[in-house]
């Protein structure tokens, strides 16, 4: 068993701990709430209004004048949203339009009240709600709202916030970088906790907490606790086991052993643990999981570039397969050809040529490109492309597709 440290995570993960651990978080909150967060843009105009004031005449100028530009709720808790409501007035002689408003991240959602044009002297409001959920410690963000003003027509506010946590995971994610998918390991993930948040408003469990399964029983304790401490703990994948160990004595953390059994797909790997606990506002702590599950096999190309291909000169290109297993083999190379109009007719025995090579630690694919008769009347370059097919004895590669792409040509090569 390991303890997982940023100084233990592989040097990927850890220089960009922080960066994986918000887009993993967001990609969540945006799977959950359908909401993208990819600095929104809000387009506030909603058709023609009979009681729109007429556009600006010659001369006139519209102005917005902001009450405030800058906002700071203090401290918060992690998880609270928390809103507030900039205040404005149109102090120009023309029709002020609030035609869009852009913010620096999904976390905000944001309105113009009670419309988005104001006549001269009318006044409005922009009032937006912040979800502190994938934050912590200090933070910054701005709304950018553009206007129809004739100089500096994008007016920027800015809030800021102090975000303390009732709950946290040390570390905050869980890097493995590359693993087998038979990866077997544990590791230990500190959760220290601090005071439980005070509040008089209603406290609602997570939607997601009964759909993911957790009994009814931890659903009553994540209510009814007076401290802060994890209860229940499930995870996205049934080939990683996780649960809570208790301190093991007074003034430790909680702790969180995350067990990989096997059995992993290949591919990137992106999986949670989610910590259900008792703090008032972060009932649902995530410990985002990422890495890469790669099998025996390893080629030292995705795709085949044969490049021109003439009549006077044929194309051969190599692909190598390794595998640490004594026994892989390369079974069979088929391929499929793209068919085109240009292409109609000609059998892919004509055009391709593939032949395998066993060496002591590896697998050589020869592939060669032919300029065929059949196209012996062509005048314009062909485009050749289509997969090719190496069919292996190993479980996780039983067939790699290999791209491939080639241009034919009556003349030399360039």
């Amino acid at each position: 068993m390991e303890r997982c440290s940023s100084g233990r995570l592989s040097s990927v993960a850890a220089c960009t701990l922080f960066g994986a651990v918000s887009l993993f978080l967001m990609a969540e909150a945006q799977a959950q709430s359908k909401v993208s967060s990819d600095s929104p843009t809000v387009q506030v105009s909603q058709g023609e209004d009979k009681s729109r004031p007429t556009d600006n005449l010659q001369g006139q100028k519209p102005l917005a004048d902001f009450t405030q530009l800058r906002h700071d709720f203090g401290e918060i808790v992690r998880g609270q949203k928390v809103s507030f409501a900039f205040e404005f007035k149109n102090a120009g002689t023309g029709v002020l339009q609030i035609r869009s408003i852009h913010s620096s991240c999904g976390c905000l959602n944001t309105k113009v009240e009670p419309k988005d044009f104001f006549a001269p002297g009318e006044k409005g409001k922009l009032s937006f709600e912040f979800d502190s959920s994938h934050f912590s410690g200090s933070v910054l963000r701005t709304v950018t709202v553009d206007t129809n003003q004739v100089r500096n027509s994008a007016v920027t506010l800015t809030f800021s916030a102090q975000v303390r946590e009732e709950i946290r995971s040390t570390p905050s994610l869980l890097g493995v970088g590359e693993v087998l998918p038979e990866y077997n390991k544990s590791w230990l993930i500190n959760l220290p906790t601090a005071l439980r948040a005070t509040g008089s408003e209603k406290e609602v469990l997570p939607v997601s907490a009964e759909k993911a399964g957790v009994p009814s029983s931890a659903l009553k304790q994540m209510v009814d606790s007076v401290e802060v401490k994890p209860i229940y703990v499930t995870s996205s994948h049934s080939s990683i086991q996780a649960e809570i160990l208790a301190p093991q004595s007074k003034g430790k953390d909680y702790q969180l052993k995350v067990s990989f059994k096997g059995a992993l797909p290949i591919g990137p790997l992106r999986e949670k643990v989610t910590v259900w606990n008792t703090s008032r506002h972060l009932k649902e702590l995530i410990v985002p999981i990422v890495g890469e599950v790669v099998g025996h096999v390893k080629q030292s190309a995705k795709y085949i570039e044969f490049g021109v291909v003439t009549r006077s000169e044929d194309v051969k290109r190599t692909l190598t397969l390794t595998s640490d297993r004594k026994d892989f083999k390369v079974e069979s190379v088929t391929a499929e050809l793209r068919r085109t109009d240009a292409l109609e007719g000609v059998a892919i025995a004509d055009l391709l040529k593939y032949s395998t090579m066993r060496g002591e630690n590896a697998t050589q694919v020869n592939f060669e490109l032919r300029f065929p008769e059949a196209l012996a009347a062509a005048n314009q370059p062909i485009n050749a492309s289509g997969l090719f097919l190496v069919r292996t004895n190993d479980p996780d590669y039983k067939e790699v597709r290999v791209p491939f792409f080639g241009v034919l040509r009556q003349g030399e090569k360039r």
